[in-house]
């Protein structure tokens, strides 16, 4: 490929399809090559594109380098699955599948057809979990023991009413919006092996949750807790408090609080919290924010995505990994059911 630029195709013309593209037209590495979607609609006619009603009408007519998958959860496994038939490199949208044991014939048809697959928790392209994960390896916070995770918004009604799929199982603030946090706590923190959940269903009387808690237990000892909710007023969010995004209104606020033995951090404000030399309790803690260069996590991961491509580096964020999200998110929803701790095993 040289110096020719990565062709990429987008399926699925919604609202992540949209930043994905806009993520494609910031890096000088790719090109848009053509756009898939049921529809051909006003929005999709205004991006300059190839357009195709169907993964397969695309591939007719279209050599393309690596493909993204931006479709409802629920249709990420059988999309994925055809493009893996084209022996095509796939970045696919969190989550991968909304069942783990989708996300291994994924696997085991890839390595059969030598695909590569990257999965879209952007946010660890972010540079300030870079700089999270370098503080935390350098045993400034001492031995890490707790975590608390806040994941709460209010989502207007007419944001269900653009896309049935938000209303039903697979979405919900669990796989569409906790997952990302839960993914990087697998990345700071190593893996999750118990989980006890409470939820509660929808106020607006759609299949999913719309609240969500619980106490996590990681293989190293930490415990973690977590709330997360869509219907909820909150400052206390990723979204609100990242600066990620410009559509959403920025707080001062942190949606993550990580303890240790010498020092605490909240995120994504990069605060660090410590007391006075040999301090304790009753000695005065204050708060040191750490700077970090910013960059779009979006584009970050598309010139990820190329690099793959090229074979210059290796996925990130691959199906397995991923897949070890799905089974913690299958365990919540386990534990929330039955009411019992649920044990992940290997």
């Amino acid at each position: 490929m040289n110096n020719k630029k990565i062709r990429l195709a987008v399926v699925g013309i919604g609202a992540m399809g949209l930043k994905h593209i806009d993520a494609i037209k910031k890096t000088s590495k790719a090109e848009l090559a053509a756009i898939v979607d049921l529809k051909n609609n006003s929005i999709t006619k205004k991006i300059n594109s190839n357009f195709y009603p169907s993964i397969k009408d695309m591939f007719k007519s279209q050599n393309v380098n690596g493909v993204i998958i931006a479709t409802p959860n629920s249709s990420h496994f059988k999309d994925a699955l055809e493009v893996i038939q084209h022996r095509c490199a796939i970045l696919i949208e969190k989550p991968i599948t909304i069942h783990s044991k989708d996300t291994k014939k994924l696997i085991s048809e890839a390595k059969k057809m030598k695909v590569k697959i990257l999965v879209g928790h952007h946010r660890r392209h972010n540079p300030v979990i870079h700089k999270a994960k370098e503080l935390i390896n350098s045993n400034v916070l001492g031995k890490v023991r707790t975590v608390n995770i806040n994941c709460q918004m209010f989502k207007p009604d007419n944001y269900f009413r653009q896309s049935d799929w938000k209303k039903n199982d697979g979405a919900g603030p669990i796989f569409v919006n906790l997952i990302h946090d839960l993914d990087l706590m697998n990345y700071l923190f190593g893996n999750i092996v118990k989980v006890f959940s409470i939820s509660q269903s929808s106020l607006r009387g759609f299949e999913n949750e719309d609240v969500s808690g619980a106490v996590l237990e990681f293989k190293n000892g930490i415990i973690a807790t977590f709330l997360t909710s869509d219907s909820v007023a909150s400052p206390w969010s990723w979204e609100l408090t990242a600066r990620e995004n410009d559509v959403y209104p920025s707080t001062e606020e942190s949606s993550y609080l990580i303890g240790g033995t010498k020092a605490s951090m909240s995120l994504p404000n990069l605060k660090l919290w410590q007391h006075s030399k040999n301090g304790h309790w009753f000695t005065p803690i204050s708060g040191t924010k750490y700077p970090y260069k910013f960059s779009d996590p979006l584009v970050n991961q598309i010139e990820h995505f190329c690099k793959v491509i090229e074979k210059k580096e290796k996925p990130i964020i691959t199906a397995s990994i991923a897949n070890e999200t799905i089974k913690v998110i299958e365990a919540i929803k386990l534990s929330s059911k039955t009411k019992k701790l649920v044990e992940l095993k290997d």
